[in-house]
């Protein structure tokens, strides 16, 4: 994707997140993810992306969000990154892990979507007890996969834990 066409998507994103928000801090949501126009194929193909991840799966979009904000994508093991996985890599790797939701973060639910789990992109946190969310093939309610993208508010974060991923390191 072009950077002019990136950096006009993530400015009209950072958009306040709505009524009833005004205390939530704002992040881009992230659009232009760069197999959204394969998908489902990608997902069914196993394509695998640049950061050792099934494309057109929740992981491999939050990587590549993660990425597209800026921040760090070096603690990941290809081979252990199933959603259900990833706090178990982010401790091991020295991030912080816990229930707190923050902006930025990574929220992981290991028992949904059995035996993979689910990750989603923190885009807001309206109120207690609930964020928003951006997030890539969300298991649909018969179980099937989706392969979409798409965003969500006021989300419960009961059985959630949260992935807080620092800014990559910029060398000189």
């Amino acid at each position: 994707m072009r950077p002019r066409l990136v950096a006009a998507l993530l400015a009209a994103a950072a958009l306040p997140l709505g009524p009833g928000c005004a205390h939530a801090a704002r992040v881009p949501i992230v659009y232009g993810y760069p197999f959204a126009d394969r998908c489902p194929g990608a997902g069914i193909a196993d394509v695998v992306d640049r950061f050792h991840m099934y494309a057109c799966n929740c992981t491999s979009y939050v990587a590549w969000a993660l990425a597209a904000n800026g921040q760090r994508t070096d603690w990941f093991v290809p081979g252990a990154m199933d959603a259900w996985n990833w706090p178990n890599v982010a401790r091991l790797s020295g991030l912080h892990v816990d229930r707190k939701p923050t902006v930025g973060a990574v929220v992981v639910w290991p028992r949904l979507a059995r035996p993979f789990g689910h990750v989603a992109y923190v885009t807001g946190v309206p109120a207690a007890g609930t964020i928003a969310v951006a997030e890539y093939n969300l298991p649909g309610p018969d179980g099937r996969r989706t392969y979409a993208f798409d965003t969500r508010a006021l989300v419960p974060i009961v059985g959630a834990v949260f992935i807080h991923v620092p800014r990559a390191r910029v060398s000189a």
